[in-house]
């Protein structure tokens, strides 16, 4: 963790904000109520084509089946989206599906990082799908990338990925591997998720991890979870959007905090008062800010009134 004096004092949160009730529904989940949601985005922006690639998936409550899912959409202007690749979690042998980032690699093809609880296991792993076009992507050739007992791990979910001058770079969550210290017959709720990193010049081999993002463990809205969800650039360093939570009662109602980087490696939480942005009905969760010329293209999950969550985009103007 950085200190907060390496936040350069240039930047202006008001100027980056966006109203997330006025966003543009991009997506709507399958049913009304708690624990139906679309969301868990990422966003990559391919130069070659000028096309915006979406993975999104969409989940139903926990008795009706958990995360069913997933879909990769295509679209020129960041809000209109065509979906061109679903799949099931029956494909992938697996619980419950979660996040998954979509990007072109330096060959040409495509490659789909995703997330999945692994029925047999079951541990969250994470597995890498290549193919020469998105349409082409085939479930049954997926290899895990990132398994967590290789680290001695319970889970590793949740990729954000980026190619930064043939290297990738995947941001992940894991366990925060503090434990709660008693003192005398008190228990501390523990800190619970933290961000770690992977690199890899190939991005497919990972030899080690490092933890890059933790909680402070302190009983506050953002005490206890630090899952980056993006980071995009601006002037002198990365802006980076995380989810955090103050209890496991929060769990699926994660708030949005900030952090800042200089170089992606160490990261210095942004003092909030509050979350950065929220609904009225409950959370924004699972940020994604994505940035192309002057334009920043949010994706969050939004909480409608019915507790259900959608999936919505809104732009800001630098």
């Amino acid at each position: 963790m950085l200190h907060d004096d390496s936040i350069p004092n240039s930047l202006n949160l008001e100027d980056l904000r966006f109203e997330p009730s006025e966003g543009l529904v991009i997506r709507e989940p399958l049913g009304r109520g708690y624990g139906y949601w679309a969301g868990g985005a990422k966003v990559s922006y391919d130069q070659a084509s000028g096309s915006f690639v979406l993975f999104y998936r969409q989940r139903v409550p926990l008795e009706k089946g958990r995360g069913g899912q997933c879909a990769i959409a295509l679209s020129d202007d960041g809000a209109t989206f065509t979906d061109v690749w679903t799949a099931s979690k029956e494909q992938f042998a697996a619980n419950s599906i979660e996040v998954g980032h979509c990007l072109r690699d330096p060959s040409g093809g495509w490659r789909l990082y995703v997330s999945y609880e692994y029925a047999a296991g079951p541990h969250w792993r994470i597995d890498v799908i290549c193919a020469p076009t998105i349409d082409a992507l085939d479930v049954q050739s997926r290899r895990t990338v990132l398994a967590p007992f290789e680290y001695g791990l319970p889970s590793l979910k949740d990729p954000v990925v980026y190619l930064r001058e043939g290297t990738y770079y995947v941001y992940m969550a894991g366990p925060d591997r503090r434990v709660a210290q008693p003192r005398g017959e008190t228990l501390a709720v523990r800190p619970w998720e933290a961000t770690f990193l992977g690199i890899s010049e190939d991005g497919f081999h990972f030899p080690e991890l490092r933890k890059v993002f933790e909680a402070p463990g302190v009983d506050t809205w953002y005490g206890r979870r630090a899952r980056i969800n993006s980071l995009f650039p601006l002037e002198g360093g990365y802006l980076a959007t995380y989810d955090t939570a103050r209890t496991a009662y929060d769990m699926y109602e994660e708030q949005c905090g900030l952090a800042w980087s200089q170089d992606g490696l160490g990261f210095a939480r942004i003092p909030l008062a509050q979350p950065w942005v929220r609904s009225p009905f409950g959370c924004v969760r699972y940020v994604y800010g994505l940035r192309v010329g002057n334009q920043l293209f949010f994706y969050y999950e939004y909480t409608r009134e019915d507790l259900s969550h959608e999936l919505r985009v809104s732009q800001v103007r630098l």
